[in-house]
């Protein structure tokens, strides 16, 4: 066995200290790595709040259904009216078209492939382009998952009790929540299926006009 060299004790106690962190971190090393939230999980869908969570709960399971729903869409601050419809189908397959004046424009999702297609002039690009419908200031997303954000976020901010109710829409019965924000009341309503039913905000005004649980294939062209 090799001779250690005789050290005073201050220094072994050093040297058996450094060795014992450095045994330490090998194990932080190799061990189990820690979890980190996964950020593509779906949100939470408690606001805190009964009245609010009812609505909220309804618009993040829209993913869950099949439907075809139409909305009129009036945008407040550039006077723009358009429709939208959405076809939700199996597959991870949906379709959304905006349409007024100005343009004809239908984005597609099916089963991870994108496409956002000018329906006037026949042409497509392989993304989601939001910036194709700027004038409704709205994005692809408004049927359900855009407008769940915006409640959640006028949750936040609200400055007393919301207001629940039921209200027929379309022929369909929604439930719905008045919240009042600094500046004015929002309301949001939302279909048992999850797609919005109606939205009222200084910005945009959004309500449902017809709704079935049957997909229609035809929204898928691109042409």
């Amino acid at each position: 066995m090799a001779h250690l060299p005789d050290l005073p004790s201050p220094a072994w106690r050093r040297i058996v200290c450094i060795a014992v962190a450095g045994l330490a971190l090998a194990g932080c090393l190799t061990g189990e790595r820690p979890e980190f939230e996964d950020e593509t999980s779906e949100p939470a869908a408690s606001s805190g709040n009964a009245e609010i969570d009812n609505v909220l709960g309804l618009l993040d399971s829209v993913d869950r259904s099949e439907f075809t729903v139409g909305y009129d869409i009036e945008t407040k601050f550039n006077t723009v009216s358009s429709t939208g419809i959405v076809v939700q189908a199996a597959g991870e397959r949906r379709s959304i078209t905006v349409q007024n004046d100005e343009r004809t424009v239908r984005f597609i999702e099916n089963a991870g492939d994108e496409l956002t297609c000018d329906l006037i002039r026949g042409e497509c690009e392989t993304s989601l382009n939001d910036a194709r419908i700027s004038d409704t200031q709205l994005s692809h997303s408004f049927y359900g998952p855009a407008f769940a954000n915006r409640l959640r976020a006028d949750a936040d901010r609200r400055i007393s009790d919301p207001a629940a109710y039921t209200k027929n829409i379309a022929g369909q019965v929604a439930q719905c929540v008045d919240i009042a924000v600094a500046g004015g009341t929002k309301t949001y309503c939302a279909l048992a299926s999850g797609p919005l039913a109606k939205f009222v905000g200084a910005d945009v005004t959004i309500e449902l006009t017809s709704y079935s649980p049957e997909p229609d294939d035809t929204k898928f062209e691109t042409s």
